[in-house]
């Protein structure tokens, strides 16, 4: 894991402060109290309520408020409790998703969709289960599970979740078989890939450190017709949404936020997403100067395996390779941010020029079906 210890310090602060606004109204009160309006810019404790359009919530993680990050756009900070004056309970599960199909597959992965689910108060996500065991969890109605075997069958169901937590009963079950062998990505392997990047163009005015304690600084930047690439460890990325692989618990350094955000204006799911991180802009290097940014496709290469991500996050100036838990998971690297990642062996090919950026950057789909593209352009332009 990358030293970032402002990060940590915040994070230690945060879950120090206590929440602001007056406690609920007990259970033997005759008078219903209205919580206090959420506002940004305020510290807020575990357990602490408030009101945000007339619908009362409560906290689920110690934070900092900002902009953009009102209870309804960031449910792994805020559960919905009901509407006015802090009662409430949801208990109508969503309708069970329908038409789940198979929309693509490589040898190691398998691209998902399905007609969105309905809810009374409203579907927050879905879960996403792959031989009857839950796997992941999504936004939006399409998913690619990655890191799979080649040659083999898998099945898979999904069920809508509300803010509640009420599930919906699961969608029609398919099943989906991988391709053969060729280490993912479509048409384009690994091997090719690789065989473009064997020597370096420095484009960063110096070198990077694999990690805050390294000795030296031994990673250069390189440059290649349509993208930039380093050759470095990967340390796990567990920024942004409160998940059950990535809080305050299980790495020390975590943030509830990204650099990047949704097309809702959320943090990105770290466990959910396979994203890069970059390092800040630097007299090193200044990556905006390639025009990459949040959404820009990465390869990211690993013991024969292609992972499509997106920029996603930005790391220490002077630190260069770190993605996120879904990424490492996807390519067979043990994902755990406390003692995850490995020191070595990962190629990290990022695209520039026009085109290289998807829509929508929590739709991994796009970033498999652009990143397949910008390989084969890559491979035919070097």
């Amino acid at each position: 894991m990358k030293t970032r210890l402002l990060s940590a310090l915040f994070v230690a602060l945060s879950l120090c402060l206590v929440a602001v606004g007056p406690s609920p109204a007990s259970a033997t009160s005759s008078v219903v109290l209205a919580y206090a309006a959420w506002a940004p810019n305020t510290s807020y404790a575990v357990g602490a309520r408030v009101t945000y359009n007339g619908v009362d919530y409560e906290c689920l993680q110690a934070h900092t408020s900002l902009t953009g990050w009102e209870p309804p756009n960031v449910p792994a900070l805020w559960k919905r409790l009901g509407t006015g004056g802090g009662g409430g309970g949801d208990t109508t599960a969503p309708s069970t998703p329908t038409n789940l199909r198979a929309t693509g597959t490589t040898s190691s992965s398998v691209s998902l969709a399905w007609n969105a689910s309905t809810d009374n108060v409203g579907v927050t996500g879905y879960q996403i289960f792959r031989n009857s065991v839950l796997v992941d969890t999504t936004t939006g109605t399409t998913y690619t599970s990655g890191g799979l075997a080649s040659s083999t069958t898998y099945s898979f169901t999904v069920k809508a979740r509300d803010a509640a937590g009420n599930l919906s009963a699961a969608s029609n079950a398919i099943s989906a078989t991988t391709g053969t062998g060729g280490g993912g990505g479509g048409t384009v392997t690994a091997d090719q890939l690789l065989a473009k990047v064997t020597s370096c163009s420095q484009i960063s005015n110096g070198k990077y450190k694999t990690d805050s304690d390294a000795g030296t600084a031994t990673v250069p930047v390189c440059n290649k017709t349509g993208a930039v690439f380093w050759k470095a460890d990967m340390d796990i990325d567990c920024d942004g949404v409160r998940t059950t692989q990535c809080n305050e618990n299980t790495d020390c350094c975590f943030l509830p936020d990204t650099a990047c955000h949704t097309s809702g204006g959320s943090p990105l799911n770290a466990a959910g997403l396979p994203y890069v991180v970059v390092p800040s802009s630097s007299s090193i290097w200044n990556y905006t100067t390639k025009g990459i940014g949040c959404n820009t496709v990465v390869a990211v290469i690993y013991n024969g395996k292609i992972e499509y991500a997106v920029v996603g996050d930005t790391g220490p100036t002077q630190i260069i390779g770190e993605a996120s838990y879904k990424t490492a998971s996807d390519l067979g690297i043990n994902p755990d941010p406390s003692n995850g990642g490995t020191d070595s062996g990962v190629t990290y090919i990022v695209f520039t020029g026009s085109g290289t950026k998807v829509s929508t950057i929590e739709n991994h789909t796009q970033a498999v079906t652009l990143g397949q593209q910008l390989a084969q352009q890559f491979i035919n332009n070097n």
